[in-house]
């Protein structure tokens, strides 16, 4: 499918008007402004503290935001310790993106001092949170250093020696306090003793001076710690007034948390918040378009790209508009590329972000979104290939779709999970595979005999070679088809002899090859058969060397005649990368089967507890089979899109359409634009 035909629209106006032509344009949502390149005019500024004032709101909100989900973990175990009884507002998981007037969206600044007021208290919570939790920490540090001394009867600055004499008093850890009484024994004239019950206990020394260096030097190996504390206190005495202080300080914080809880997390402050967010998003984008214009001292002039199926919208639009405003459309010049816009609906528009890892489509080649979903889903199927698990997949997505209703990105994800799981429960039953079960086995529970077929095609693990060929002909037939619509694009480019020697040749070549190796295989003997593949063959290379020969010149013709034979061993190349397919497909069985048989030894060798262990190894067994493996199905089959069916005819390179107003995340306007880049309605918008 093409890409949506873009046109372009220049228009000069009064630079007092150039705020309200953004809005109307943004009204609108289906117009791009573009850079504006004219060297005898001066690019337009912005106003600075307009800029800074917009990026400090969006700080704010997003510090909001930041805030109260920390802010969240703290109170969900607060509540489950039952520190206090509060019961949170629940977000509707129900509820896709609201809808909003566009004059209400603009007349959100008539409340946001509400908001911002609040949001300077949380700020203000913030900042108190910050000291408070550093006192704590701080208060616990303190807390367990003097625990050590608990047992101490005088304070930390009475513990000194005198003119003759020395006080040392520190910890050791536990373990080391017998070594430490031996000390005392080496110096009779010293004193130690050591108090506590923890992992460090206290250890206390009087001395004569002169041996306090031997002393301490013992004690250094026995990890000694020297105690550095200042406090004009007894232990026990400082002890308490921690506790205190600390159970304070976890009463302060846990307030916060309260107070954030009752007045911050509800819907009605979060869904103020996200609307500001998106308000100041898309002045910031009209902000940032405002610098792509050129202006004059009395002047603008603007350019833009629109969807040729809104034109008729935007003219009447700016026609009634009261702007004093000169503007015209033109098609695209052939040097200037316009935006993509992709005009796909439904699952089409899911597989656009695999696309998209690529590179964006170019606006003048087709669209391979319709392609890649197609064969995206086929492959997928095959390299599970299990009905049991694409059943779970596509009923975990479809109730996800159905209940949940999740965002776009998230959206985009679960669909391509629902379709991968509809293939592969496709390709499960024409495979025989359910969940790793071997095929007689079913057979054997419908009293059918071994290797009866009659419900199944062919199993991959029984017959691989089957599932070889299977994999190389999948491929074969999309590198065809990454061909036709190469053929198909030069052919609209005015390239005809290009797509008839560049790809029709390869078709004859292929056909001729398959002539040839049937009658090798299946039809011996068919002269007509054989001498008629022989001479497509022929023609096939033939028309391989004229179109590597196509544009060149004297002798390089003939290099790049034989060079693009080598074309030849790249796609044999690339063919066998669809190997990948008959890999997968195999490991998925041969993994539920490995858990299934571990799962059955277990029931043997234990009576009874090995059902439980076994039904444990069951469930654990196949949900990480399905996990890795269809990790590994997005991997390969992406690979296979971007590399093998992309390297036929895609070029990417593109751009997306990004029209004012597309900043939005949360919300979508009631009224409907021209172009609802959300939904993909692609109906032009009569007012």
């Amino acid at each position: 499918m093409p890409n949506a035909t873009m046109k372009k629209l220049i228009g000069v106006g009064n630079r007092g008007d150039r705020k309200q032509l953004l809005k109307s344009l943004t009204k609108l949502g289906c117009v791009e402004v573009t850079e504006c390149n004219y060297d005898a005019l001066e690019r337009s500024q912005i106003n600075d503290s307009e800029y800074d004032e917009i990026t400090l709101k969006l700080a704010r909100l997003d510090f909001a935001k930041e805030f109260i989900k920390e802010q969240k973990v703290v109170i969900n175990s607060l509540i489950k310790k039952k520190v206090f009884d509060i019961k949170l507002e629940k977000p509707n998981l129900l509820e896709q993106k609201p809808e909003i007037d566009y004059e209400d969206f603009c007349n959100c600044k008539d409340w946001e001092y509400q908001v911002f007021d609040k949001i300077s208290a949380l700020e203000q919570m913030k900042s108190e949170l910050v000291e408070n939790k550093s006192k704590l920490s701080k208060a616990k540090n303190l807390l367990a250093q003097v625990s050590v001394y608990k047992d101490l009867n005088c304070k930390f600055t009475d513990f000194c020696g005198t003119k003759h004499s020395e006080a040392i008093l520190g910890q050791i850890p536990k373990s080391k306090a017998e070594q430490a009484n031996e000390i005392e024994n080496s110096f009779p004239d010293s004193v130690i003793e050591i108090f506590g019950d923890g992992q460090f206990v206290a250890i206390a020394v009087l001395c004569l001076r002169e041996s306090s260096e031997e002393i301490l030097s013992k004690l250094a190996d026995l990890e000694f710690v020297q105690n550095n504390l200042n406090i004009n206190e007894i232990p026990r005495v400082k002890i308490s007034d921690l506790e205190i202080e600390i159970k304070q300080l976890e009463f302060e914080i846990n307030h916060i948390a309260e107070v954030v809880a009752k007045d911050y997390i509800t819907n009605e402050f979060d869904s103020k918040c996200k609307l500001l967010q998106d308000f100041y998003n898309v002045e910031m984008q009209k902000l940032q378009t405002q610098k792509l214009m050129v202006e004059t001292k009395s002047s603008f002039m603007f350019e833009s790209w629109y969807p040729v199926s809104c034109e008729e919208t935007i003219v009447k639009s700016l026609e009634d508009s009261p702007l004093a405003l000169y503007f015209y459309t033109r098609e695209p010049l052939e040097e200037e590329v316009p935006p993509t816009y992709t005009m796909n609906n439904g699952l089409v528009t899911s597989y656009e972000s695999v696309t998209n890892m690529f590179s964006v489509p170019n606006y003048k080649e087709i669209d391979p979104n319709p392609f890649v979903t197609f064969f995206f889903i086929l492959f997928f199927g095959v390299m599970i290939s299990d009905a049991g698990y694409g059943l779970l997949m596509a009923l975990g997505a479809g109730i996800m779709l159905a209940i949940k209703k999740p965002r776009k990105h998230e959206m985009s994800l679960v669909k391509i999970i629902f379709a991968g799981g509809i293939s592969t429960i496709f390709w499960g039953i024409l495979f025989g595979g359910y969940f790793g079960i071997d095929a007689d086995v079913i057979n054997g529970w419908f009293g059918l005999p071994a290797g009866t077929k009659s419900w199944y095609w062919f199993s991959p693990l029984q017959t691989p070679t089957m599932m070889l060929a299977l994999s190389l002909g999948l491929g074969i037939f999309q590198m065809l088809v990454g061909m036709a619509i190469n053929a198909y694009s030069l052919f609209k480019n005015k390239k005809p002899f290009d797509a008839i020697f560049g790809v029709f040749s390869w078709y004859v070549l292929l056909l001729g090859l398959g002539l040839f190796a049937m009658e090798g295989f299946l039809f011996k003997g068919n002269i007509a058969m054989k001498y008629t593949g022989i001479a497509m063959l022929a023609v096939g290379l033939l028309g391989l060397m004229v179109a590597g020969g196509l544009h060149k010149k004297g002798v390089k013709i003939v290099s790049g005649a034989f060079g693009n034979l080598y074309s030849i061993i790249n796609f044999f190349s690339d063919l066998l990368s669809y190997t990948r397919l008959f890999g997968l497909g195999l490991a998925t069985g041969v993994i539920a089967m490995v858990f299934n048989q571990i799962a059955m030894v277990m029931i043997q060798i234990l009576p009874i507890v090995g059902y439980l262990v076994a039904i444990f190894l069951l469930l654990v067994g196949h949900l990480f089979n399905i996990a890795i493996n269809t990790l590994g199905a997005y991997v390969h089959n992406s690979r296979l899109q971007f590399v093998e069916f992309f390297g036929k005819f895609y070029e990417g390179g593109g751009r997306l359409f990004v029209p004012l107003g597309s900043s939005m995340k949360n919300y979508n306007f009631t009224l409907e634009p021209a172009l609802d880049t959300k939904s993909k309605n692609k109906k032009a918008v009569k007012k």
